[in-house]
């Protein structure tokens, strides 16, 4: 079931203090980015933040799931109305997270 594109902009909007905040819509669901770093997904209408040491201890006792079947275990995030909250967790992840390589062209 692909993702309902009004809500990823939603959650986008929530997140945007954290920083520079975009997505992408990949097979029906959408990838999160922060500053061009991929800080997690939107699938079936459900948001996943990616596992990093500031997500384990900001989000301890959140639920983790797979996006998708084969994904790497992260973190679900049910209230998506706390600005503050995902502001802050957002940009301590991309944070932690390194800069993305140039691709050659």
């Amino acid at each position: 079931m692909a993702s309902d594109e009004g809500l990823v902009q939603y959650i986008a909007e929530q997140m945007g203090e954290a920083g520079s905040i975009r997505y992408l819509k990949m097979m029906g669901d959408y990838c999160l980015y922060c500053d061009d770093k991929v800080i997690g997904l939107v699938c079936d209408d459900q948001l996943f933040l990616k596992n990093t040491p500031s997500a384990q201890k900001n989000l301890e006792g959140f639920p983790m799931g797979c996006a998708y079947e084969g994904a790497k275990p992260s973190y679900v995030i049910e209230n998506i109305d706390d600005r503050d909250f995902l502001a802050c967790v957002v940009r301590q992840i991309a944070d932690d997270l390194p800069v993305p390589k140039k691709k050659n062209k």
